[in-house]
């Protein structure tokens, strides 16, 4: 028994170990700077968002309205909104004010321990030891999946899929047990509204891992011959109520974004986007950028934009250790009780499925053009939800949950082979160990903020600022433009630049005239009459390095047309001018 409680220690320590260790960089400047992996652009996007959605949740129709894009109305609904993480720090909010990148830290620590429970809480739900579960939460924290998330607060392991998997694997348990479930069912309802507010590719997953694990339920008591109607209407009794909210809840934080697919047909992802976020064979073999190897272990790694430049993102490695131990597990399945045996295999077909799903709308031959078609393409015909994700191979995350759990497995069985002799403590402790040394993070850059979420000092002027230059292209945004809309948080005023994970047509189109401009096919005389019409009174323009013949070129445009330099504020990096007339 003592062997067994430190492992489960070791294993806990491990994860610990880990969490740290992604946060590793901004320890010593939590209330000012953020872990910024992959160029930093989420990280700044998304520490504005979570001050955003903080300030404005309870006020729907202004929460909506995020302060970007302007003037296209409703921007909340391109991106997860962060509600979720905003009900996580919220408590830190009340009682210590933290700064903007303190609570984005914050919720960044807390949605990677939240994830580490939730997969300690499946691995309990399903009849697993309690000292094992620290083996599933270590498998999940140290997988390369995880590493290749680090840059996404939105995008890290999503905890509330696993508490619902976790509710929902505790109520069939007790079903068969004839106990009480109720309670359960409400768990699991309240698991998936929280999952929705936390992230919709979280979402996805769940709704997923929920249907395969009751198909997989229903199939073994038809098996088995234990199907009655009477089955039925106890079950029924039970959920239909918790069913009804979570749908209800769900609809409600849907709204945006299906008023959003309804006002755009464009609110979607074409074949050839879909396909680029796509897994591929080779991914298996890609370990994600930030995790350590060799070369950093002896002071030789790549560090800044050389570690990711020309990388692929999509990841499919198990993890060499955690494949060991799902091997284990596996060979050894025949020791396991009945019950988790037969969830074993539930867990294995969920992680097939989320492996199919990565793959996307189909599957190429090598050497012919012919694709096979998936899954995702016939979801993407009948659910229209599925058109907005462009990232399929993200859905591998259910395999990542699989080989946790089997992971957990393996670690038991190690133990129980070793009962005695001098392998006893080495055989299982040997490869937790490795997995945490293997696993630590390294070169994880931070970015500075730059604010520490004062109030906004210009919002009394009215108006919208035009943001100045604009990126030519969704895929050319950068740190600067994702910084508008910290900009807006400061001034109190909307802007017309920003950056999402979809960007809308007019917004688009805006940024092409603002290249005709510099191209001298369009009189910006003509352009800045049309903006100050729509109420856009002020101009800032950000001093990016390599953009001086564009600001130059737009100095020049808004002096010649009236505007004057506002110095009142100054901030490094930014100029702001204010038109002295009318239009």
């Amino acid at each position: 028994m003592i062997r067994e409680k430190t492992l489960g220690l070791v294993s806990w320590a491990g994860v610990l170990v880990l969490i740290a260790a992604f946060l590793g960089p901004v320890w010593k400047n939590f209330s000012h700077s953020v872990v910024g992996p992959f160029g930093g652009i989420d990280a700044i996007l998304q520490t504005g968002l979570l001050e955003w959605s903080a300030r404005q949740w309870s006020q729907i129709p202004q929460w909506l309205n995020l302060p970007i894009f302007y003037p296209v109305e409703g921007s909340l609904g391109f991106m997860d909104s962060l509600l979720g993480q905003a009900w996580l720090i919220a408590p830190f909010r009340w009682l210590f004010s933290p700064t903007v990148s303190a609570q984005y830290n914050l919720a960044y620590l807390g949605s990677l321990l939240l994830a580490a429970a939730g997969m300690a809480a499946l691995w309990i739900a399903s009849g697993g030891s309690r000292w094992a579960s620290g083996v599933a939460a270590l498998a999940l924290i140290a997988a390369p999946y995880t590493h290749s998330q680090i840059g996404h607060l939105n995008q890290l392991p999503p905890p509330f899929v696993l508490f619902s998997l976790a509710a929902l694997t505790a109520a069939l348990r007790r079903q068969n047990a004839g106990l009480s479930t109720w309670l359960f069912w409400w768990l699991l309802a309240a698991g998936l509204v929280m999952q929705a507010a936390w992230g919709w590719y979280g979402f996805a997953y769940a709704v997923i891992g929920v249907v395969v694990l009751l198909i997989a339920w229903l199939a073994h008591r038809i098996r088995r011959q234990t199907v009655t109607p009477g089955l039925f209407v106890n079950i029924g009794k039970v959920t239909i109520l918790p069913l009804i909210v979570a749908v209800a809840a769900v609809w409600m934080l849907a709204q945006q974004r299906l008023q959003l697919a309804e006002r755009s047909r464009r609110f979607t992802r074409d074949t050839l986007e879909v396909r680029l976020g796509c897994a591929d064979i080779q991914h298996f073999f890609t370990r994600g950028v930030y995790r350590s190897s060799p070369r950093d272990w002896v002071g030789q790694g790549k560090v800044g934009s050389e570690r990711y430049f020309q990388c692929d993102r999509q990841v499919l490695h198990p993890g060499w250790l955690a494949l060991g131990l799902f091997a284990v597990g596996w060979w050894r399945r025949g020791y396991l009780p009945f019950q988790s045996r037969r969830f074993g295999r539930s867990m294995l077909i969920l992680g097939t499925v989320g492996l199919v799903f990565s793959f996307g709308d189909s599957l190429g031959l090598p050497g012919t053009d012919f694709r096979l078609s998936l899954p995702m393409e016939w979801l993407r015909e009948i659910a229209p939800p599925f058109k907005a994700y462009r990232a399929a191979w993200r859905f591998s995350w259910l395999m990542v949950v699989a080989l946790a759990w089997w992971s957990a497995v393996g670690a038991e069985q190690l133990v129980l082979k070793y009962r005695q002799g001098p392998r006893r403590w080495a055989a299982p402790m040997l490869p937790v160990i490795l997995m945490i040394f293997v696993s630590l993070p390294a070169a994880i850059p931070s970015v500075e903020i730059g604010w520490d979420g004062h109030p906004a000092f210009i919002a009394n002027t009215g108006g919208a600022v035009l943001t100045l230059p604009a990126p030519a292209h969704e895929y050319d945004e950068d740190r600067t433009e994702a910084r508008w809309l910290i900009r807006s948080l400061v001034t109190g005023l909307p802007v017309t630049g920003g950056t999402s994970g979809w960007v809308p047509p007019e917004i688009k189109f805006f940024r092409i005239r603002l290249l005709e401009c510099e191209a001298g096919r369009e009189d910006p005389e003509n352009l800045f009459h049309e903006m100050r019409s729509q109420g856009m009174a002020r101009v800032e323009i950000a001093i990016r390095q390599g953009d001086d013949r564009r600001i130059e070129f737009w100095r020049a445009a808004l002096t010649r047309n009236g505007a004057v330099r506002d110095d009142l504020w100054p901030v490094q990096g930014y100029e702001m001018y204010v038109f002295t007339s009318n239009p």
